[in-house]
């Protein structure tokens, strides 16, 4: 009997080529189980591409969500979904805020209650430890990315470890595909994600703020939740969902998709980004 290799398809182009990869290359050694965590504030053309991914590779993926048990030191659950029953309007990411707080770069909980608890959550569900193996779709050119805790919590990462894959790799072989993810490099995976370089999000919301109204209200409604008298907002710098809105009204150079990654200055504060973690929430 083959080892089970649970695979996380994240909903971007570097994960699907994973899915890709481990079929063309793994199948023979492991028993290849996909899985897709949606928080509920994907794109829509993410959920897209997930489901199209999943009908071209025969994943037969399963579609979990995060169930968030109100109850102090109870922690989260899943359920099942599919891609016609997934939430679309951020219902398991209210549920996690709602419990914890709005996440930010001081409490990073989203990826953990939103897409790490329930994966192992179903892991445990078909009488697998929570650490069964797990691949994560990191590429070898953000080798940083790589969880240190990633030997406990039974994370593999293929195109880092089993073979080497590049940004600029994955792109050209998703260019002779048939589809791809039809989404401008910005709106991916949580559209307006605080873990986003200042510049991606201004450009959002200069074009498109109403993408900002479900973070906006969750600041209104949620801001003291689980934060005491300190007042909880999402963004680096504690700023919140308007002085987002307020800088994009500023002069300010634009993200550029497909930008070439040596354009992009790195030292320059406006391209900072954050890590997602064990769970990749970036669309490459």
């Amino acid at each position: 009997m083959k080892p089970v290799l649970f695979v996380s398809f994240s909903g971007g182009r570097t994960s699907a080529y994973m899915c890709w990869w481990l079929i063309k290359n793994k199948a023979d050694e492991y028993d290849l189980r996909f899985v897709y965590a949606n928080t509920g504030l994907e794109h829509s053309a993410t959920i897209e591409f997930v489901n199209n991914v999943d009908q071209w590779l025969n994943l037969e993926l399963v579609w979990v969500e995060a169930v968030v048990n109100p109850e102090r030191g109870k922690g989260t659950t899943h359920k099942i979904v599919t891609y016609e029953t997934a939430a679309m309007n951020g219902e398991p990411f209210e549920a996690m805020i709602k419990k914890y707080g709005i996440p930010n770069t001081g409490y990073p909980h989203c990826t953990r209650e939103t897409k790490m608890s329930p994966m192992f959550s179903y892991k445990r569900s078909l009488g697998h430890s929570a650490r069964a193996p797990t691949a994560i779709g990191i590429r070898s050119d953000e080798i940083d990315r790589i969880s240190s805790d990633a030997k406990r919590l039974g994370l593999v990462y293929p195109l880092v470890q089993w073979t080497n894959a590049t940004k600029e790799d994955i792109r050209h072989w998703w260019a002779e595909q048939f589809f791809d993810l039809e989404i401008p490099e910005h709106y991916g995976n949580c559209i307006t994600c605080w873990k986003k370089s200042d510049r991606k999000l201004m450009t959002i919301a200069k074009h498109e703020p109403h993408y900002f109204d479900f973070f906006d209200r969750m600041e209104r409604v949620y801001g003291n939740a689980d934060a005491g008298d300190a007042k909880r907002v999402f963004f680096r710098k504690y700023r919140s969902t308007q002085d987002i809105l307020a800088l994009s009204k500023t002069p300010f150079k634009e993200f550029v998709d497909h930008m070439p990654e040596r354009q992009l200055d790195i030292l320059n504060p406006m391209d900072i980004e954050s890590g997602c973690g064990a769970g990749s929430c970036e669309i490459e």
